[in-house]
């Protein structure tokens, strides 16, 4: 099941690239194709498609990943700076990531 559950959000994210850097490269061929007389070849934007789509992948992945550094390392400040009032308001937003993660692996 976790498998599901982690692998539908990211091909939708695949699947939203593909279709823009398709749409993107079909739309550049016509640009092409009127200006010059040539267009791309036809796998172009198939390929430029999916490559769009991983990179796409990636971005996310590395956003989601930067802001929990940035809620931890926030939180590693906090507790250095004595700020209580922000270490427990920072350790409830980590926990309430941490129960929704857990919630979603029990189901």
């Amino acid at each position: 099941m976790f498998v599901f559950a982690a692998a539908v959000p990211a091909l939708m994210v695949v699947v939203l690239g593909y279709v823009i850097g398709y749409a993107v490269t079909e739309w550049a061929s016509v640009l092409l194709d009127s200006a010059f007389g040539a267009p791309l070849g036809p796998g172009v934007p198939e390929v430029v498609g999916w490559l769009t789509g991983l990179v796409l992948l990636g971005v996310v992945v590395r956003v989601l990943v930067d802001r929990r550094r940035r809620l931890r390392r926030s939180l590693r400040r906090a507790r250095l700076h004595g700020q209580q009032a922000e270490v427990e308001r920072l350790e409830a937003a980590l926990a309430a990531r941490a129960r929704r993660h857990q919630d979603r692996h029990q189901k």
